[in-house]
């Protein structure tokens, strides 16, 4: 990990991925709850909280990683008035976990109507069953499953991400279970961990916000580094 970095800011949706490594990451993580990329005013709030808190201990000028996709613009005007930081270029976290942008890309080029999850997002109840359950005791039984099926009817494939860090026999059952009641098409895709690997040692397109920094997003592309990634 990058020594430069005194704190992680982290969604939950990535803690299988960051626990692979715990022997390389030095400073403490502060965890953000998964399902609020879904709000993202709020998600917003929460970040600044963890920022400002982070504030009171850590000296001027420090780097703190934010581990988070900019879910819907969530990380957009977010600063510190003491402290430096990161975070990586890209708009959800479904290219970190796949493993590339370009993975994200030709998977989308190939079918564009793919739906992604993962354990943690499952765990969260971030995915269409446990979504209908939501519906169905707001609405009843009928309705609820018919607004559950409009929120993904142009989608065709359900796919469940794999990138080793989870052991994952009950989510294909579940996430085929929802194949069959939604009727979409089962798939799994192989990710891997260099996409997490490569922000952990800022090696790849990411945002820099310095302190007191009037600018929103201020970029900085690290030249003298090897990017792992092509800017998006």
């Amino acid at each position: 990990m990058d020594k430069d970095i005194k704190l992680i800011i982290a969604c939950e949706a990535f803690k299988g991925e960051l626990e692979a490594f715990k022997d390389s990451i030095t400073v403490d993580i502060l965890w953000i709850e998964q399902a609020l990329h879904n709000l993202p005013d709020t998600l917003h709030e929460k970040v600044l909280e963890k920022i400002q808190d982070a504030e009171t201990y850590l000296n001027p000028g420090d780097m703190v990683l934010l581990f988070l996709g900019n879910c819907g613009g969530a990380l957009k005007g977010i600063s510190s008035q003491t402290l430096t930081l990161i975070y990586p270029n890209v708009d959800d976290c479904i290219p970190v976990i796949l493993g590339s942008m370009e993975r994200y890309k030709a998977i989308q080029a190939e079918r564009i109507g793919t739906f992604y999850l993962n354990k943690n997002w499952i765990d969260a109840g971030e995915d269409p069953l446990n979504s209908s359950k939501k519906y169905i005791e707001m609405y009843g039984e009928k309705k609820g499953w018919k607004v559950s099926k409009l929120m993904y009817k142009n989608y065709t494939h359900f796919t469940l991400i794999d990138n080793g860090c989870y052991e994952l026999d009950k989510y294909r059952l579940h996430v085929h279970e929802a194949c069959e009641k939604y009727g979409k098409i089962y798939s799994e895709e192989k990710g891997d961990l260099k996409f997490v690997e490569a922000i952990l040692n800022r090696q790849c397109n990411m945002v820099t916000v310095l302190q007191n920094s009037q600018s929103d997003d201020l970029k900085e592309t690290y030249q003298s580094r090897k990017a792992f990634f092509p800017e998006t």
